[in-house]
């Protein structure tokens, strides 16, 4: 995540309650995508020419028709099946719907056909100038469709927890200070003495817990916000059926 930058990340809550984190991809990364997918274009064009120059008005005809089918169809064909054209691929970024989930067909649709508004007066000026405003980088057909482009982010595994109890947090963390626990929990034997004590006061300041416990609770807690819990009452009960 370091790779886009801590301040662009957000998270967003889906109707069944779990929070997912995007991050929408910028105009630098969007823009060589295009490029990437112009040249594609490009080059279909460069082809399909060579093949049917030589059939005269007929061959024309039909290289205006596939002119206007690549045209409108190249990233409403690519983008319905995985939300990536060849050029977002390459640039490990996809379009989805604002809340995060894939995007559907007609939404693919809508942004696409407004290219041509986002393309006035030239050179995509005025979606440039509209993405540059907002912090989730949506051109005009973003805000028409409902969509957006985020980075295709891969997951990575997180450290192992040092071993020990599994403790149940008092109290209701968000997912961002959730995160804050584990990351200080998987961080804890790289830091030293001082510097463990002091981001544990910090961490551990909402639980009002005391000094000389608040490291030990706050990995407990890390291990029930990374599953433990769930894993060990799953061990505990496949042992007490055997």
């Amino acid at each position: 995540m370091l790779d886009h930058g801590l301040e662009n990340r957000e998270y967003v809550k889906l109707p069944e309650g779990v929070d997912i984190a995007i991050t929408p991809a910028g105009v630098v990364s969007r823009s060589y995508a295009y490029i990437i997918d112009f040249l594609f274009r490009s080059l279909i064009m460069f082809v399909v020419s060579l093949v049917f120059s030589f059939l005269g008005d007929a061959g024309q005809g039909i290289i205006l028709i596939i002119y206007f089918i690549t045209s409108w169809g190249y990233n409403i064909f690519f983008e319905m099946k995985n939300g990536q054209t060849p050029g977002k691929k390459r640039l490990k970024i996809r379009v989805v719907q604002d809340n995060g989930l894939p995007a559907s067909f007609s939404q693919i649709v809508v942004r696409n056909l407004l290219r041509p508004a986002d393309m006035l007066p030239i050179g995509y000026f005025l979606g440039l100038v509209v993405m540059m405003f907002n912090s989730r980088f949506k051109r005009i057909g973003d805000w028409a469709a409902g969509t957006m482009v985020i980075y295709d982010d891969e997951v990575e595994a997180r450290p192992e927890l040092p071993k020990g109890n599994i403790e149940i947090p008092v109290l209701s963390l968000s997912t961002e200070e959730q995160l804050a626990v584990l990351a200080f929990a998987e961080r804890s034997d790289e830091l030293s003495d001082a510097r463990r004590s002091e981001l544990a006061a910090i961490l551990a300041e909402p639980f009002k817990l005391e000094d000389n416990e608040a490291q030990s609770m706050l990995i407990g807690y890390a291990r029930f916000y990374s599953g433990q819990l769930s894993n060990s009452n799953e061990q505990a009960h496949s042992e007490t059926v055997q």
